[in-house]
């Protein structure tokens, strides 16, 4: 591919090369390169040893200060980052316009609703492609590695995975949109069919400096969208409805919206219903996932669906026919009741302990078993401690991937939040999750949360396996047998 159809000339502060030189592959790693490459540098503030560098590449795209090795000619443009998607984008040749493009975005219920989208997308009869929090798939098969973390992947792994998605025969491709993508121009070259804004609650401060600055990322991604659809009984999704000038469709259940729900009634750990009012019509949805939350998410879904021609009664077939969604409320019955969840933020977590505590017999203990993550907000880890204290009969507070971070100092963060000072620590996460299990009343309820469906931990040294549902499984066969390890 010639360069110009990677980069165009006018996008360039300076560009010394022509644009008809032949370009063979865009990448980002020096081992890598060879002499018909074209090296990306998007970071501006960190380059890379070039004294590592395999074979000098044809090019190197960087930002306009950017120090590069003699000999090797630049390609220096404004944003690099940006430049870097759409370099991606172009060199795999993706038509937007052969996939009906979803983007989903919020603090909370990302991966629920998107969730929720690709099964009835599925039972409508489309294939589809999902890029989400840990995993990225094709019909639900996984294309991505097992230590896969991220919500929307860094371009050189995203445009990757919508050009095989597009090989493939996705017609749909529904994607989680976290806030550091918008901010660092990932998903600029996408066209979105459909934008989803869930909620917004203070998180990744630390990266945004203050909440007005992450809700205006959020919002960029309603400027780039034919039809934007809102849960405006959230106060920042009603502001961005009011401000975002694309089609918009508006759901809720407290405040006028377009779509709305009425007679919401939760059973229990069994599920929850609504009737769904739409524009011409009526129907009662029947979820058999718990959290009245959910009934944002299953509307968002649903409202969607709808909107892309779905009929209304097969879109209440495929909501009824999810049993779970992988670490969200997820529920293991035995002598005790675990529920896994993935809740990382005070929102998410009083949201779900609020669920779990109206879903419960009065007499039923609660457990709850959480950390915080390293290198990340650190403002939000007394709040989770406040949010667990409000619902909570036990507390254990543990590691949770400390990163670079020593888990005591995190595990200090989090317990200024307590008051009552009625907590327990344990800093090992699986010695924290047997100590749960293996203390609950008999038929109490033990929350473990932080995690959802990860299959690792992050510590200093890098990822390590770890699968929590084998933890849960193997400390409930203890407890059967009076706590007697294997």
């Amino acid at each position: 591919m010639i360069l110009d159809n990677i980069i165009r000339e006018d996008e360039c502060i300076l560009r010394e090369l022509p644009g008809d030189f032949e370009i063979l592959s865009v990448t980002e790693s020096l081992s890598e390169c060879t002499k018909d490459s074209l090296l990306i540098l998007p970071n501006a503030d960190k380059l890379p040893d070039f004294s590592k560098m395999v074979s000098p590449p044809a090019a190197i795209l960087c930002s306009p200060t950017s120090r590069t090795p003699e000999g090797i000619p630049t390609v220096r443009v404004e944003n690099p980052r940006r430049a870097t998607a759409f370099a991606y984008a172009r060199f795999y040749g993706i038509d937007f316009s052969h996939s009906v493009n979803i983007g989903v975005t919020g603090t909370n219920g990302k991966t629920s609703t998107a969730t929720f989208i690709k099964h009835i997308l599925k039972d409508a009869g489309y294939k589809v492609g999902f890029i989400g929090t840990g995993k990225i798939e094709i019909d639900d098969k996984l294309i991505s590695d097992e230590y896969y973390s991220m919500t929307t992947p860094d371009p050189h792994v995203l445009y990757k995975s919508i050009k095989k998605m597009h090989d493939e025969g996705c017609d749909a491709i529904v994607m989680e949109i976290s806030s550091h993508a918008l901010a660092l121009s990932k998903v600029e070259p996408i066209n979105f069919d459909y934008a989803i804004f869930t909620n917004l609650s203070p998180e990744h401060l630390d990266f945004h400096g203050n909440i007005e600055s992450y809700y205006k990322t959020k919002l960029s991604l309603f400027k780039k969208c034919k039809t934007a659809i809102f849960n405006v009984d959230d106060h920042y999704a009603r502001r961005a409805e009011k401000e975002c000038t694309a089609r918009k469709i508006s759901i809720g259940a407290v405040h006028n919206a377009d779509v709305y729900a009425r007679e919401i009634v939760s059973d229990g750990f069994q599920g929850v219903e609504y009737l769904y009012h739409g524009k011409n019509f009526v129907y009662k949805a029947r979820l058999r996932i718990p959290g009245i939350y959910n009934v944002y998410n299953s509307m968002l879904a649903a409202t969607l669906a709808i909107d892309m021609g779905i009929k209304p009664c097969e879109v209440k077939k495929s909501l009824y026919k999810i049993k779970s969604i992988d670490g969200r409320f997820e529920i293991i019955k035995d002598e005790i009741t675990v529920i896994i969840d993935y809740a990382h933020t005070d929102t998410a977590l009083s949201s779900l302990l609020k669920s779990i505590r109206s879903a419960k017999s009065p007499h039923q203990k609660l457990t709850v078993v959480f950390g915080c993550g390293g290198n990340r907000d650190k403002s939000k880890r007394p709040r989770m401690a406040e949010a667990a204290e409000a619902f909570a009969d036990k507390i254990i507070v543990c590691s949770d991937n400390s990163r670079a971070e020593d888990p005591m100092e995190i595990i200090a963060d989090v317990i200024k939040g307590f008051k009552k000072r009625s907590f327990t620590v344990i800093e090992n996460r699986e010695a924290a999750i047997k100590e749960a299990i293996l203390s609950s009343s008999d038929d109490g309820i033990v929350a473990i949360v932080g995690k959802g469906a990860e299959k690792y931990n992050i510590d200093k040294d890098g990822y390590h396996r770890f699968d929590e549902k084998s933890i849960i499984r193997k400390a409930l066969s203890e407890r059967k047998r009076g706590g007697e390890s294997l």
